[in-house]
């Protein structure tokens, strides 16, 4: 996720995203009224953070299982490049 290097605004985001300016705003609202990003205003220009350092955290443990379980099934995930899905 881009927000843990630091805050960044909303054309940025949408910028790493590959999604619209729109469709990257709509997602910061949602983000924003469940509390993992808080906004900063300057004129006009939004700058999204993550809202606190359990957050980050929380995020920083969902990396490691991703990649510990990548170590350990390195065939790949539930679905692979075909789509099919494995056991």
């Amino acid at each position: 996720m881009a927000l843990l290097d630091g805050e960044l605004c909303v054309c940025d985001l949408a910028a790493v995203s590959g999604l619209s300016e729109s469709s990257t705003s709509h997602a910061l609202r949602l983000l924003r009224a469940h509390r993992v990003v808080s906004v900063r205003r300057r004129g006009r220009v939004a700058y999204y953070r993550l809202d606190d350092a359990h957050v980050r955290m929380l995020l920083d443990l969902a990396f490691a299982h991703t990649e510990h379980t990548d170590a350990i099934h390195p065939e790949g995930r539930c679905g692979g490049d075909d789509g099919q899905l494995r056991s």
